[in-house]
């Protein structure tokens, strides 16, 4: 399933079109997860990435260098930081976004109706397993 997975779908983080950024994969993905919920900790993104912290943290710096992320101070307690996306990489997350959408679209045109919304329902329950595995963690 990985392998398919990848084949049809996930190639799509290499494939940036004309971004002035060039960012690899787990910057992209990282980028989709900071602005889906808004601020995270980096302990908590590298868990998302599978990420160890020196490799978490140097690319952090490379996409705050690019002006796309942001640390900030937590106002309720002062020993954590939060990763947010600034309005440029906001920018980049909508741009990329569309770029995913438009890839995604391109290879679902290679299925018929009935097998779109096969597949749309499947990935809802997959979604739904995946929240409750998650609340009971």
């Amino acid at each position: 399933m990985i392998h398919l997975l990848h084949k049809n779908f996930f190639k799509a983080f290499h494939q940036t079109g004309n971004s002035q950024y060039n960012l690899n994969k787990n910057q992209n993905k990282a980028i989709l997860i900071i602005g889906g919920v808004g601020e995270i900790m980096p302990t908590n993104l590298g868990k998302c990435l599978d990420l160890q912290k020196g490799s978490l943290t140097s690319m952090i710096d490379a996409l705050e260098k690019k002006g796309l992320v942001c640390r900030n101070g937590d106002p309720g307690d002062r020993r954590k930081i939060l990763v947010s996306l600034t309005e440029k990489g906001k920018a980049y997350r909508e741009w990329f976004t569309e770029e995913l959408e438009k890839n995604y679209s391109g290879v679902m045109t290679r299925l018929a109706e009935e097998d779109i919304a096969a597949y749309q329902e499947s990935l809802k329950t997959i979604l739904d397993t995946l929240k409750k595995l998650d609340e009971t963690a």
